[in-house]
């Protein structure tokens, strides 16, 4: 079973990877315009294009959306993809041109210690778009992505985190109802279990993982941490209302995974987005429940879901990701949870 976004009618990813760089663009594209919603709970979000996708603005189908590692630099590589599009007429026809219109953000990755982002990445991540299962671990913008970096170890001058990247998850409703989530994971905190345990963190040299709640006094090197994620489904939830409702609903599956997350120095955000396939998702039992006491009972019950696919996403991010040899990091290797 194919349990990521490509699942969906009309969806592609692409993505674009830089294995010595760490760093690249994950690339996520539909072959028309749907609508989309977002929410940002991170105090440091970094994002192309979201300003109208704010309730109560206009425009808010986009044609794709995309993750880029870099930082801000990352941002650039918007125009990158725009261009391509325009080459290959994907975009809305007004008059002579096409106006091609995405959104994006941006993590501040491993990569930034290594070199200048480039913003062709954007290119290379169209350009390898495809229906096919979407890849996790060190892979497109999770390429240099880390988790547990609130305190660095050896006075400081080491990176104590662990190894991330791109992870997906698929959550079947029943009636043809799919919810699909893709998130690129570089948290400042750590990734802890359903069961309170830490899968993937910070690295301590006398126990095994350090908690923030037992750091009063730390000092950080990168100071920008970042969950993206992107929520997929093939319901036609109507208002833009509704899809942002899920986008909330999808940050707390980023809650439920990350301890702490949404600090000042984080940007996590969640994209949502519907090929609107499905109308009537509700079977005939569905009317005792969404009634006038309970008129979003469809929404609620896709948001659960939706927040479910979020959190299963960052552990595969973290299950799939592979050990990196870094030099800056403690015992100079950023490790994954599978050799820790």
């Amino acid at each position: 079973m194919n349990n990521t976004l490509t699942a969906l009618r009309g969806v592609k990813v692409g993505q674009s990877t830089h294995l010595d760089k760490l760093t690249g663009c994950t690339l996520v594209m539909f072959d028309q315009s749907f609508p989309v919603a977002y929410k940002s709970y991170g105090g440091a979000a970094g994002t192309f294009n979201t300003d109208l996708l704010r309730n109560g603005l206009s425009f808010n189908r986009r044609w794709g959306l995309f993750v880029a590692g870099g930082s801000m630099t990352g941002l650039m590589s918007a125009s990158e993809i725009m261009q391509r599009m325009i080459e290959n007429k994907m975009g809305a026809k007004s008059e002579a041109i096409y106006n091609p219109n995405i959104s994006g953000a941006i993590v501040f990755d491993l990569g930034t210690r290594i070199g200048q982002y480039d913003p062709k990445y954007g290119t290379e991540a169209f350009d390898n778009l495809s229906d096919k299962p979407v890849e996790s671990g060190n892979v497109g913008a999770g390429t240099g992505t880390v988790v547990g970096k609130f305190q660095y170890v050896e006075k400081g001058t080491k990176n104590g985190g662990m190894k991330a990247g791109v992870g997906s998850a698929r959550i079947n409703l029943g009636n043809g109802i799919i919810i699909c989530a893709l998130s690129v994971v570089n948290a400042l905190g750590n990734v802890v279990n359903p069961d309170g345990t830490i899968l993937a963190g910070n690295r301590d040299e006398n126990k095994k993982f350090k908690v923030f709640e037992d750091t009063t006094t730390f000092v950080t090197g990168d100071k920008m941490n970042t969950t993206i994620s992107i929520v997929g489904i093939n319901v036609d939830l109507k208002t833009r209302e509704n899809y942002e409702r899920i986008a909330h609903f999808g940050s707390q599956g980023q809650i439920r995974a990350i301890n702490p997350v949404n600090t000042s120095i984080d940007g996590d955000t969640v994209f949502v987005f519907s090929n609107e396939e499905i109308k009537k998702p509700l079977n005939d039992m569905g009317q005792y429940f969404e009634t006038p006491d309970w008129p979003l009972f469809t929404v609620d019950v896709i948001g659960q879901a939706a927040a479910k696919a979020v959190q299963e996403s960052i552990y595969d991010a973290c299950k799939q990701a592979k050990t990196i040899e870094f030099e800056q990091g403690y015992k100079g290797v950023i490790p994954s949870c599978k050799e820790y």
